[in-house]
């Protein structure tokens, strides 16, 4: 009897392990059944409009320029292509995009001749036109067996692959088997050439149609840099084909290229003793290395931490030992405040005009977990100091002057130039524009917004020397003040 009792108490055990323990649901699976499998042989296509917002290289930072294009779109399991029109103020540009597995043809806005696509772009596109669809991006998931994050919840079903670099998630909803959003975590937003850090893109997908059984999201909501950005796609007119239309005819000679690594080119060139400038070619700018005697300043660098550490690294070259006492930029834009972090990874103090500075904040705050630079790996805080009408820096021998000369430059609101009394040499980022050859031409906005400036701020110039840009495009980037008053004088 008690042997019965015990061998009946195990089989209840035994069946209640089973009940709790069920086989986990392939919600994965369970998706792409419902949103990928009917396109397996053929096509849907789409009508779509959509709003694009941008940070823009405009006069203030955190400026937003706003799109929106509309268009149509083509996809299966393994093809997208893309044929739209984008409105911005009174130009209509158009765009081509055709995508597969293997391929990719993409003419861009402007374009007569297809861009020179990279392996990098083509994976990339794989995750970036899921803001239309995400059936080639689950279709991927599949294929790569992506498994249960465990970061599911209750309601979502989550799956982690990290695609060219960028970690990417889809987020599965269990009641359905529905993408509910998608979140992409890339090193750079393809603009600011990683000056943000890790860039969180997230789509939001919603008012799912059944046409066939098959489901689609009919509006997409996207949130880009933390939420601060945000967009909408609109999906109408869902037709099935059994071909899609080709947009763009793949050359005979077509192949993917590898994105190509070189190595930075540094030249430096010393103008003075006080006065050195470093070339950048890369990036077509030109830095500016400041020697006193127990410090030095550095103004301009562009693009990324990179770039940042390279010109720390020649300024110790020139005078070892000297710590960089501060960093300045002439304006806001990328290739000159690009390389900030490494300037507030070395304890310098940044001279910037006062409404700079939560954008200072903004990048020095960023993460950039993907791509540590200097800063990620030993955080250090950010020094300021506000420049408001003019700045003079010295050691009791040699003197650098800083003006803010704001809306004059017709450019930038936070605009400053450098003033060095003893070479009568003026630098400024890209605001003169003179022919090296031919007759002089009358001067443009900004060139008259820095001759006045000179004029009021009672400066004896020599020579003036820009920037950007380093490579040759015709124009005078050493200029002689004789020049620019040439250009003023032309009606």
């Amino acid at each position: 009897m008690i042997r019965s009792i015990t061998t009946i108490a195990l089989i209840l055990i035994a069946m209640h392990s089973l009940t709790a323990n069920p086989k986990s649901k392939d919600y994965l699976q369970s998706c792409w059944d419902r949103q990928v499998k009917p396109l397996q042989s053929q096509y849907i296509s789409f009508s779509f409009q959509e709003s694009k917002n941008n940070y823009d290289h405009g006069m203030e930072p955190f400026q937003v320029r706003s799109y929106t294009a509309k268009g149509k779109l083509w996809v299966n399991a393994g093809n997208f292509s893309k044929l739209d029109t984008m409105l911005s103020g009174r130009q209509t540009y158009y765009s081509k995009t055709q995508w597969n597995t293997t391929d990719l043809l993409f003419l861009d806005y402007g374009d007569e001749k297809l861009f020179e696509s990279t392996r990098d772009m083509q994976q990339t596109l794989l995750f970036q036109h899921a803001r239309y669809s995400p059936v080639n991006l689950i279709d991927y998931f599949v294929k790569q067996k992506a498994g249960l994050s465990n970061e599911s919840t209750k309601e979502l079903a989550v799956y982690v692959l990290t695609i060219n670099r960028s970690l990417v998630k889809l987020f599965i909803r269990k009641s359905d088997s529905l993408i509910e959003k998608v979140s992409i975590l890339c090193m750079t937003d393809f603009i600011n050439d990683e000056l943000f850090g890790d860039v969180l893109t997230v789509l939001m997908y919603s008012d799912y149609r059944n046409n066939n059984l098959l489901f689609f999201a009919s509006k997409i909501g996207i949130e880009k840099m933390g939420g601060r950005l945000k967009e909408d796609v609109k999906l109408t007119n869902a037709q099935w084909l059994v071909t899609a239309k080709s947009l763009l005819e793949k050359p005979e000679d077509y192949k993917l290229i590898d994105k190509p690594e070189t190595k930075p080119e540094v030249i430096v060139e010393k103008y003075s003793d006080n006065i050195h400038f470093v070339q950048l070619p890369q990036t077509d700018d030109r830095s500016l290395i400041v020697e006193f005697k127990d410090f030095m300043v550095i103004a301009e660098a562009p693009l990324n931490s990179m770039y940042g550490e390279l010109i720390i690294n020649e300024a110790n070259k020139i005078a070892p030992g000297k710590p960089i006492k501060y960093f300045i930029f002439g304006h806001f834009h990328t290739h000159y405040i690009g390389g900030l972090r490494s300037f507030v990874h070395k304890g310098a103090t940044i001279l910037a005009y006062q409404k700079d500075i939560p954008y200072l904040e903004f990048i020095v705050n960023a993460q950039h977990k993907m791509n540590p630079d200097s800063l990620q790996r030993e955080p250090r805080p950010l020094k300021t100091e506000e420049i408001v009408d003019s700045k003079t820096i010295t050691d009791g021998q040699f003197e650098m002057k800083i003006f803010y000369i704001g809306n004059k430059s017709q450019h930038t609101t936070d605009y400053l130039i450098y003033y060095f009394p003893t070479e009568q040499l003026l630098f400024e980022d890209d605001l003169v524009w003179i022919a090296k050859e031919g007759a002089a031409k009358k001067a443009g906005a900004r060139q008259a917004g820095l001759y006045n400036a000179i004029k009021e701020f009672g400066l004896t110039v020599k020579t003036i020397v820009q920037s950007w840009p380093v490579k040759d495009y015709g124009v005078k980037t050493v200029i002689p003040f004789a020049d620019l008053e040439e250009s003023m004088s032309v009606k």
